[in-house]
């Protein structure tokens, strides 16, 4: 089966080493220019970002991969060095698999999230949890399927505020929106469990 290809171990090292080691330099130069205060006292507040990434998954035995692009908006409270808050985001995806005879297409993503994490200087560490919602196509035989899930996303990241009000991040999102039954094109069904990861980087602005 011709599967859509996807990035091999070497780009996804790669792919990581950009988007998390590639966070430190502009820390550190942010961490000279405005002091440690910006990663204690700018975190509070309301704030909105644009994201980009790319992601591996699968979908029943099918691997699939592609990129991701969107928005999001948030709020965080701050207590001491402890940043909590909640997130929503949407994007849009190209990630899938196609072949001759079926394809799979995750047509766009967006999740409502809880974030918690600690600040060491102008950096935020966080773990995240929540609910994840998307759309999916499956056509095999010339018959296509949608479905839309109701799942949840596990994920973690690093972000560095690099200017006053103006911060970089770059996380891992796991997404699993379960289950769903697809037509096999020959009267009957198929079953496939859909599963993502989505490594991302965003540009954040805090109001």
């Amino acid at each position: 089966m011709k599967e859509y290809k996807v990035m091999s171990r070497k780009n996804r090292f790669a792919v990581i080493s950009f988007v998390f080691l590639g966070i430190a330099p502009v820390t550190a130069y942010s961490a000279d220019l405005f002091g440690d205060s910006v990663g204690v006292t700018y975190w509070q507040g309301p704030y909105a970002g644009v994201h980009l990434g790319g992601g591996l998954g699968s979908a029943g035995s099918l691997t699939t991969g592609g990129t991701v692009v969107g928005a999001h908006g948030g709020y965080n409270f701050r207590a001491g060095k402890f940043v909590s808050g909640g997130e929503i985001d949407f994007s849009s995806s190209e990630i899938k698999n196609s072949s001759s005879s079926e394809s799979f297409n995750q047509t766009w993503l967006t999740s409502f999230r809880a974030r918690g994490g600690y600040t060491f200087g102008n950096m935020l560490t966080y773990g995240t949890l929540g609910f994840a919602y998307g759309p999916t196509e499956y056509v095999k035989s010339g018959t296509k399927t949608e479905s839309s899930k109701l799942g949840w996303i596990l994920g973690g990241g690093i972000e560095a505020m690099i200017a006053p009000n103006v911060s970089l991040r770059g996380e891992l999102l796991h997404y699993d929106l379960g289950s769903s039954s697809y037509s096999d094109g020959a009267g009957g069904n198929v079953s496939l469990n859909t599963t993502s990861n989505v490594i991302r980087t965003g540009l954040n602005y805090k109001f």
